[in-house]
């Protein structure tokens, strides 16, 4: 038998509806499983009830199978969808933190640079040559006494920025992996519904059946 006459047959079809009033249920659609049980189901059992041979009982039983079979697909769907988006949430936290620390370690690099420089600045002073400008200092000591103390200043309140940036950083990196860390796999997201069980529609299918007669 070919797909497509698989897919037309009646017990395809109604194996289809079985299962689309079940997804719909499992993702919180409520009023789309109600639609699909109440204007699909109840046409797709008289098709399909029309094409077997079943005693009654039977048919019945035979519906529930089919049911179960589709209800347990749609809950194996949907724990496969939210462990993959476990998984997947997972993954770019771990890209996030890898480029977190990155730039927490450049950020680090360039403080103790810094530091490093001013070090250095400190073990050899700059000293003019007195003897050859010494017409240059009588004529503008003041202007130079404040033009360094402005050059002073910035280099110290830019290097306190640094650090309290580098600091942050180290805070923010240890809070983020803490987060991580403090999360398990188990605490996934639950599916937003319940699954649909036979029992649900055992009413509606016995007087589709009833009428079927």
């Amino acid at each position: 038998m070919s797909e497509q006459a698989m897919a037309s047959s009646p017990v395809e079809a109604l194996k289809a509806g079985f299962r689309r009033a079940c997804v719909r249920r499992m993702v919180g659609d409520e009023e789309g499983a109600i639609t699909v049980l109440k204007n699909e189901i109840p046409k797709l059992v008289v098709a399909w009830a029309k094409s077997t041979n079943l005693e009654a009982g039977e048919k019945k039983a035979k519906l529930k199978e089919m049911f179960d079979d589709e209800s347990s697909r749609a809950d194996e769907l949907a724990t496969a969808f939210d462990l993959f988006a476990g998984r997947f949430e997972r993954r770019v936290a771990s890209l996030v933190t890898r480029e977190i620390k990155t730039a927490c370690s450049r950020i680090e690099k360039v403080a103790k640079s810094l530091d490093e420089f001013e070090s250095n600045l400190n073990k050899y002073p700059f000293k003019p040559d007195i003897t050859q400008q010494s017409d240059l200092i009588d004529e503008r000591p003041i202007e130079e006494n404040t033009l360094m103390e402005e050059q002073e200043i910035p280099a110290i309140v830019e290097d306190k920025e640094i650090h309290k940036v580098s600091v942050n950083a180290k805070t923010s990196m240890q809070k983020l992996d803490d987060d991580l860390l403090g999360e398990d796999l188990a605490e996934m997201d639950e599916p937003l519904g319940l699954g649909l069980k036979f029992d649900e529609i055992e009413e509606m299918i016995d007087e589709v059946l009833s009428l079927e007669k």
